[in-house]
């Protein structure tokens, strides 16, 4: 915003004494990286009103910009609340779940009466622009349950637009392919302890956070959800091709970033924000990171001594930053001759004009197209052998048919087919002219 970043976190106190805390800081920065805490003077901790935490007492913040709102309800905010423990916040009565809240600046909040949903603890939220007009909230919340034989943590999905909300429906539910994949990192079992949303005008992307269980280590294991407390949490990339469709994994689950293979601060558990941003031609996803797994607290360590030691060091967690290019994310590789089709649908004038791909090639690499029409028939002047061809790497290199870009005359269900040669083909669109 105006050029720079604002981050919203939940905080915990230096002296925090283990339970739950409603404390949600603001902080801004202008590259990202270096983070600075305003004093913002709402909120009275330690005697002092000189820190940065906002109004907003919910556990398991997200916060997003809500282009229907009213000035006064630019920023919309999710997040779980137990009223009868936000002692100091202005607050509606309600019972525990889910809820959402307005705000002007970011900074104080007004909590709407709920909850929306029932729930409770990990809830996240990211405004998806490329849903209908203008957009909706794209939210992600846990219900616990039984699922492969065992208690485990499972993820709903719904959407919420203009004060209304839709009807969670079941998204991530783990299964024996999870546990499988588990086992392969020494583990026993699996679930979600919840997901970061990357927005795309095509595809629904989510990196979630897998939740590896080992053995409780001497706890009680009368109760089956103690199998799932003690564990490590890595970053795994899952989609939906369309909107409501089936969510897709990749062949045998394989980590998208391991918190094994981190820095020192991030190797017992990742997760991640509610959402990655756009940044010139990168895409960034902050991430908190602990040194120790997730359940430490009740695998034999003296809890009030740790918690002093990770206040002296900067807190039991850290937040980093992954990067890659912009819609870099899921490609399709072909070392050889290969040959993909993709179907333009409705020709935006939104998008450059032609056809743009965001490829990469090798250096013998290249990339022709063909436009095909009735009968998946090549339109004359743009066969393959019409095509200019493409080469090196490009975020968006438009395709050329004898040196021209334009699309033919009423192009809308063109099909496109790449020839792709030692080449990765990334992302695309259509334009009108």
């Amino acid at each position: 915003e105006a050029g720079g970043f604002r981050m919203w976190y939940q905080a915990w106190p230096r002296d925090f004494d283990g339970t739950d805390s409603l404390l949600v800081g603001c902080v801004e920065s202008d590259d990202g990286i270096h983070w600075r805490r305003p004093e913002y003077g709402l909120i009275e901790r330690g005697g002092s009103r000189d820190n940065h935490l906002t109004s907003l007492p919910f556990h398991a913040p997200s916060v997003c910009i809500d282009p229907h709102a009213d000035s006064d309800r630019r920023y919309r905010a999710f997040g779980y609340l137990r009223p009868d423990r936000a002692v100091g916040f202005d607050v509606a009565d309600g019972e525990p779940g889910y809820y959402t809240a307005h705000s002007a600046d970011g900074l104080r909040w007004q909590v709407e009466r709920g909850p929306v949903w029932q729930g409770a603890d990990v809830i996240i939220a990211a405004w998806n622009s490329s849903h209908g007009d203008g957009g909706a909230a794209r939210i992600a919340l846990k219900r616990n349950g039984p699922a492969a034989g065992q208690f485990r943590r499972r993820f709903y999905t719904c959407e919420w637009s203009e004060g209304k909300a839709t009807s969670p429906v079941s998204a991530f539910v783990p299964d024996e392919s999870d546990d499988l994949a588990a086992r392969a990192h020494g583990c026993v079992s699996a679930d979600y302890y919840g997901l970061s949303w990357i927005p795309t005008p095509g595809p629904t992307v989510a990196v979630v956070w897998t939740f590896r269980h080992v053995h409780p280590l001497g706890r009680s294991v009368d109760r089956l959800w103690n199998y799932g407390s003690l564990g490590q949490v890595d970053l795994e990339l899952r989609y939906q091709t369309e909107a409501g469709g089936r969510w897709l994994a990749l062949p045998g689950r394989p980590d998208w970033v391991a918190a094994a293979s981190g820095p020192e601060w991030a190797r017992g558990c990742l997760y991640g924000a509610s959402q990655t941003i756009d940044v010139g031609h990168e895409t960034w996803l902050y991430v908190t990171g602990t040194r120790e797994l997730h359940g430490w607290s009740g695998a034999g360590v003296d809890g009030d001594a740790f918690r002093k030691q990770c206040a002296a060091s900067g807190g039991f967690a850290h937040i980093g930053r992954l990067t890659w290019p912009r819609n870099r994310l899921l490609g399709y590789r072909a070392s050889l001759r290969e040959y993909v089709d993709l179907l333009s649908g409705p020709i935006s004038a939104d998008e450059p004009e032609g056809l743009c791909l965001n490829v990469t090639t090798g250096a013998r690499g290249r990339v022709r197209v063909a436009l095909l029409g009735a009968q998946h028939r090549a339109i004359e002047g743009y066969g393959v052998d019409d095509s200019d061809g493409l080469a090196g790497d490009h975020l968006s290199g438009c395709i050329t048919w004898n040196g021209s870009t334009r699309l033919p005359e009423g192009s809308s269900g063109l099909i496109a087919r790449v020839e792709l040669e030692d080449a990765s083909l990334w992302a695309f669109s259509f334009g009108a002219s």
